[in-house]
């Protein structure tokens, strides 16, 4: 039976609900089509994630999670690493560390981050990581977003004989910059012609929408596979539990108001755009805006807090079951994403099934058009807080609802994203 393996370094808090940390939309992304494909029955699928969380014997064999063998690429410092970054910034001159968020363990992190230093260096790294790879038991490596780790995972998978390929994440995975000899450095301080190198290597590349297809096509001459995220199933049943998931997260379903805008997404001005989110919230006083921050930027937190209106509440990351459960309550979900940045957005496909309209500055993908959903509003602000005025103040049409949560399931639904997938993968691999 063919093996394939979805690789997602930072999935496990998707996997995991009660894992420290959250997932993002790739993540979840990536679980759901390891889940969906397993359910076909027709080949042996497998998980490989980088975390600090795992049970012990994730990093040995792997563990079974849902008839998906999830197993641990062991990297002790690179996890210290990026857990140091979340909490602070080495900077090149005084002061010589800005703190974003105070925590103990910096005690021991930053002394022992600092004396290794000398004995470790980032071409070590990306050996040892080809190393695991190499030696990974699959047939098929799918590896999720475009960075340099990507990159190291389709060489080492390409060196070993496996098929390999990419599943773009954004629109920014995309750009013309990534190319061979280009001297371009991203927003995450990688070189481009380091990321340029895995996706002329793969052997196909995933899209999510009919834009990315273009934009494979027209900036890296790239013929692309169309395949949008799946919905899970674990949705509708986490909003049915939602007294217990919100209680479980410290917030008490008392205190939620009986309609309210949600917004959920990190502190920066070019992608998830959270000041917009404020905008909106201040031509409508009378109606609570809870925003779900992910704070990766301390001044932009504070930035945000200083202007927010008194109908704002900012909430910490919630456990993926507790954000489904809260959304589950809302009145309207509000996504200020820019179109340039944003991925297939997963939250789309979670409001529509349980029955919540999306609020869009910019992104739609074909989802909320094709659907009915919700509508994106190509940046006018103006527009989209009248949609959330009028979304707020229209009684639900349960009728209505049904007939929009059908068709997104005859389009996303796990079943039909699964066939795709595997007739993708046979086709690319030649096993038809």
């Amino acid at each position: 039976m063919v093996k394939v393996c979805f690789v997602a370094e930072n999935a496990w808090p998707a996997i995991d609900p009660h894992a420290k940390k959250t997932a993002g939309g790739m993540e979840t992304q990536a679980w759901a089509f390891a889940q969906a494909l397993c359910q076909l029955h027709e080949c042996e699928v497998s998980f490989v994630v980088c975390s600090d969380e795992t049970p012990r014997a994730a990093s040995a064999d792997g563990i079974p999670v849902d008839g998906v063998l999830v197993r641990n690429r062991p990297a002790f410092f690179e996890n210290l690493r990026r857990t140091v970054a979340a909490s602070c910034r080495i900077q090149h001159r005084p002061p010589w560390i800005h703190i974003r968020r105070w925590t103990w363990h910096l005690l021991w992190q930053l002394p022992l981050l600092v004396l290794t230093r000398p004995f470790r260096s980032d071409q070590a790294e990306r050996f040892a990581r080809r190393d695991f790879y190499c030696s990974l038991s699959a047939d098929i490596v799918i590896a999720f977003g475009v960075s340099r780790i990507t990159t190291d995972i389709i060489t080492a998978a390409k060196k070993a004989g496996k098929r390999a390929i990419i599943s773009c994440a954004s629109n920014d995975d995309l750009r013309a910059e990534y190319h061979p000899g280009s001297d371009f450095i991203n927003d995450y301080g990688e070189p481009a012609a380091d990321v340029a190198e895995g996706l002329q290597s793969a052997d196909a590349i995933f899209v999510q929408t009919e834009l990315q297809q273009q934009l494979a096509e027209r900036n890296l001459g790239i013929s692309a596979h169309l395949l949008p995220n799946p919905i899970l199933s674990e949705w509708t049943r986490w909003a049915e539990q939602s007294e217990a998931l919100l209680n479980a997260a410290g917030l008490s379903v008392g205190d939620i108001p009986e309609r309210f805008v949600l917004w959920t997404g990190r502190t920066d001005h070019f992608h998830k755009r959270p000041h917009l989110a404020l905008q909106v919230a201040a031509t409508l006083p009378d109606i609570p805006f809870w925003l779900v921050l992910n704070v990766t930027n301390r001044d932009i937190e504070n930035e945000l807090r200083s202007t927010a209106t008194p109908n704002v509440r900012f909430l910490k990351p919630l456990p993926h079951p507790s954000f489904v459960a809260l959304m589950s309550r809302a009145t309207v979900f509000l996504n200020t994403g820019s179109a340039a940045h944003e991925g297939f957005p997963n939250v789309f496909l979670q409001a529509g099934v349980l029955g919540i309209p999306v609020a869009s500055a910019a992104a739609d993908f074909g989802i909320l058009s094709s659907t009915g959903i919700g509508k994106a509003f190509a940046d006018d602000i103006d527009a989209l807080t009248r949609f959330v005025r009028e979304s707020l103040n229209t009684p639900t049409d349960p009728e209505s609802v049904t007939l929009r949560t059908l068709r997104l399931q005859s389009l996303f639904g796990p079943g039909a994203i699964a066939e795709k997938l595997w007739q993708l993968l046979q086709s690319i691999c030649n096993m038809e």
